[in-house]
């Protein structure tokens, strides 16, 4: 039986290594983790919105690129097993791409308006 505030070392078969973490394998319960079942992933992806991204870059050149930033983001968490931030990075990537679309929605009103011979009070040029 293991005594209080001793620590064990993990065996060298039971140690992966990703790009930036290491990840404990082993049936102790105190080190499962749901997202990763003998070195494999397990759980759904979460939905990276990287076309609504790359259309909110090609909309919005100045908004957009941080859309995809955080859809990038999004995937490359999953593949390193953390599927938390995995689901941040996705809500944030879909949250930037609705307000991208919204402030893209009001520049190019603004823009028509200003460009157009139409006043603001109502009348027309002929």
């Amino acid at each position: 039986m293991a005594q209080p505030g001793v620590h064990t070392t993990p065996h060298q078969p039971d140690v992966y290594d990703t790009n930036s973490k290491q990840i404990l394998v082993t049936r102790d319960p105190v080190f499962h983790h749901p997202a990763i079942q003998n070195g494999i992933i397990v759980g759904r992806q979460p939905h990276t919105y990287l076309p609504l991204a790359i259309a909110m870059t090609v909309i919005n050149p100045l908004l957009g690129p941080v859309a995809l930033v955080f859809a990038i983001m999004s995937g490359r968490a999953f593949r390193q097993g953390d599927l938390k931030f995995a689901e941040k990075w996705s809500q944030y990537a879909f949250l930037t791409c609705m307000i991208t679309i919204v402030a893209s929605v009001v520049i190019y009103i603004a823009i028509g308006f200003s460009l157009s011979t139409i006043s603001i009070r109502g009348g027309h040029s002929y």
